[in-house]
């Protein structure tokens, strides 16, 4: 059986490195509809270990504190799924300083 695949576009930077932030396209082999959590530890451990986000797995959606911007629209990453053979676009959440990629300090507003 052929896997699926999602393609993502994710916001990247890092400001001790990085002028302006830079969008990154990965494509990620998956066996059916994942969270956005998932998707992201999937592409840290397969494609890109560089890639920061918020690993918190409550997967209940209560603490919020993976919150992203999923194609435009701001979502609890570990209980929004995705399903195969999407395309989406993964910014930070905004309101915060951004710490790197999609990793924000919302104590910092």
């Amino acid at each position: 059986m052929a896997k699926e695949k999602i393609k993502a576009k994710i916001l990247r930077f890092d400001p001790d490195k990085d002028k302006q932030p830079y969008f990154q396209d990965y494509d990620i082999d998956v066996n059916g509809p994942v969270s956005i959590s998932e998707l992201l530890a999937l592409i840290r451990r397969n494609i890109d270990s560089t890639l920061a986000f918020r690993t918190y797995k409550c997967y209940k959606g209560s603490c919020q504190t993976c919150v992203v911007r999923y194609n435009g629209k701001v979502v609890k990453a570990c209980a929004t799924q995705i399903m195969p053979n999407s395309e989406i676009t993964l910014e930070p959440a905004a309101g915060g300083k951004v710490v790197r990629d999609l990793v924000v300090d919302f104590a910092a507003m």
